[in-house]
C-alpha cells in the first residue's frame, strides 16, 4: 500500500520507481505464499483415522490431557 502525502512546501511525495519496485516484490510474495496454501490445502482429507471435523479432532486430542 502506498501512501500519498502532500504539504504546501513540498513537490509531491507520490510513488516513485523504488515504491513500485516494492509494491511488485511484496505482491510477487504474495502470489508464492497464496500459491503454497493452495497446494497444501487439503492434504489431510483423505484421511480416516482423524475425524473430518477440525474440533472433533481438537476435543478428542484434550481428552487425553490429565
Amino acid at each position: 500500500m502506498t501512501a500519498f502525502i502532500h504539504h504546501e512546501d513540498d513537490q509531491s511525495l507520490d510513488s516513485t520507481a523504488k515504491d513500485t519496485a516494492k509494491d511488485n516484490s511484496l505482491a510477487q510474495a504474495r502470489k508464492r505464499r497464496v500459491e503454497a496454501l493452495r497446494r497444501v490445502a487439503g492434504i489431510w482429507a483423505d484421511r480416516t483415522d482423524i475425524p473430518a471435523d477440525s474440533l472433533t479432532y481438537q476435543l478428542e486430542l484434550r481428552s487425553e490431557w490429565p
